[in-house]
């Protein structure tokens, strides 16, 4: 039985944005860390949040009810999702917070233009 495990790697901060990377699978026991430092990043007064996701996999079924809890709800906040897994991809579309990125390129224009 495999233990799940989360990396998360902060990358680059500037006024009101991160750029984060995380890594390893995301299931019931892995989404604490990573809502939490979502959301006190938030609170901090974080607004932009650039999440590379390419090297994280959704754990079987541990995500459907929760991807909710996992992004702060607060209205001017942005998730740039990079190669975001299917399960959050499919939960983003749609919602006006979420930017979706198949690759860090579009991502990395963004930031460095401030949008």
């Amino acid at each position: 039985m495999e233990i799940p495990t989360i990396r998360m790697r902060l990358l680059a901060e500037a006024p009101s944005r991160l750029w984060m990377a995380a890594g390893g699978t995301l299931g019931a026991t892995t989404q604490r860390q990573l809502r939490q430092w979502l959301h006190g990043h938030a609170q901090d007064g974080y607004r932009q949040f650039f999440l590379d996701l390419r090297e994280l996999r959704c754990a079987d079924g541990a995500l459907a009810d929760e991807l909710h809890t996992l992004f702060p709800r607060i209205p001017d906040a942005r998730f740039h999702l990079i190669g975001a897994p299917d399960r959050i991809r499919d939960f983003a579309i749609g919602d006006e917070r979420f930017i979706l990125h198949t690759a860090p390129e579009t991502a990395w224009w963004q930031w460095a233009h401030g949008s």
